[in-house]
């Protein structure tokens, strides 16, 4: 991984920061390819070893500062041997024990009359951190079992669909699903795209990787069934993949039409296919849920991206229509949540320079997309500060609109 990236699985993989917190509570020096290797190694974590629940998925979740990991390097080794921090812990002792200085920090030990001294010492410093570890773990359990739980975060042991997993929010919705236990059906646009997440993806990672160009109607449905996926074994699909072409009037209806078939109606193709079934009307069909990403650029016009928000606000509006449609069957087997996300970490928002300062986390946009299809709600509007902003300038006028949006610099992204 660059310096750059993030951990894959935070879960499992401690960030450089994290790494260098571990080294600090171990008394060991850390090393940017001992860091490497490490990552790496928990990189497939998520797939060979037991995942976290409960309150150990609490705790998991936390960011390992050196209190953090002083506490859970106690509580794992007595309680939970198979946590992740247990994990990270062990695999950065493994690796410095193979390091010429690292074994040396590892096994300097005081000789002569320093050694009973050393091992009161020990013994202090033991006692001291465990009468600091029980109250902390004790105070974490009890705001884990105050904490609202709608089960929405728990493992996800289902296939998922997500579109556009190349990069971007649904790179980040793909890595979620995994992390949680999700066998994942993902699809990208063009074999170069699947080349470069075949390079970064672990090979034990469950998924299924599809090229669908979604400009061309028809595509992603077509490349489903040429893998023999049924509507039936998709228990949630997001439907992410979306493309903007800055810079272009509206007028322009080449881009137009492109931005409507890849952003609207490649949804309306799969949804078709989706809510459909074959199986014998005597049997159950099981619950699944369509997530459709828009924007809450669907609720304003706005110069040289116009088509763009133009075919999200489609998708909103259709979305919607499709719920009603669809609740009104006694039988009803779908339902569809829509995400109209505000600004986050994204290439199709980094020309915006007030984006920059008020971006929000993307992995956590994304997790509460998963949580929000899960829980079956019809819309969210992460960050909702956002919304509350955009609905303000949306009240204010036309004329307020264009001042605020004028300074937009044309480029051209796709997801």
């Amino acid at each position: 991984m660059a310096d750059e990236s993030p951990p894959l699985f935070p879960l499992w993989q401690p960030d450089r920061g994290e790494y260098q917190a571990i080294c600090a509570h171990l008394g060991l020096t850390p090393k940017a390819q001992l860091y490497e290797r490490l990552a790496a190694y928990l990189a497939s974590a998520p797939f060979r070893l037991p995942r976290p629940e409960g309150f150990a998925l609490s705790l998991a979740g936390l960011r390992r500062t050196r209190f953090r990991i002083a506490r859970l390097d106690q509580a794992t080794k007595l309680f939970l041997p198979s946590h992740p921090v247990r994990h990270a812990l062990n695999g950065v002792i493994a690796l410095h024990e193979c390091d010429a200085e690292g074994e040396r920090e590892m096994t300097a030990v005081p000789t002569g009359p320093a050694a009973p001294l050393a091992i009161l010492a020990w013994l202090v410093g033991y006692l001291g951190r465990l009468a600091l570890t029980v109250p902390w773990l004790g105070w974490r359990f009890l705001a884990y079992a105050a904490a609202p739980s709608s089960g929405a975060s728990g493992a996800l042991a289902e296939r998922v669909l997500v579109t556009g997993v190349n990069r971007g929010l649904g790179k980040d919705l793909m890595l979620h699903c995994l992390e949680r236990g999700a066998q994942v059906v993902a699809t990208v646009r063009n074999a170069a795209a699947a080349d470069e997440v075949r390079r970064w993806l672990p090979a034990a990672a469950p998924v299924t990787l599809l090229v669908a160009d979604l400009a061309q109607p028809g595509a992603l449905v077509d490349a489903l069934e040429a893998e023999q996926i049924r509507p039936e074994s998709l228990a949630i699909a997001i439907l992410n993949a979306g493309t903007k072409h800055e810079g272009e009037p509206v007028l322009s209806l080449g881009p137009l039409r492109e931005t409507f078939q890849v952003n609207f109606f490649s949804a309306a193709e799969f949804a078709r296919w989706f809510c459909a079934t074959t199986r014998d009307p005597a049997q159950s069909v099981p619950k699944r849920t369509l997530v459709l990403v828009s924007s809450m650029g669907r609720w304003h016009g706005m110069h040289f991206v116009g088509g763009y928000n133009a075919s999200k606000a489609a998708l909103s509006i259709w979305g919607e229509s499709l719920d009603m449609e669809l609740g009104r069957s006694p039988e009803r087997s779908v339902s569809v949540t829509i995400v109209e996300p505000g600004i986050f970490e994204s290439a199709m928002s980094d020309n915006v320079r007030v984006a920059r300062i008020l971006f929000a986390s993307r992995r956590r946009v994304a997790a509460r997309i998963v949580a929000a299809a899960r829980a079956g709600k019809a819309t969210i509007r992460p960050p909702f500060w956002f919304a509350l902003v955009t609905w303000a300038a949306c009240l204010a006028g036309r004329d307020f609109r264009y001042r605020l949006f004028k300074r937009g610099k044309p480029t051209e992204d796709r997801q």
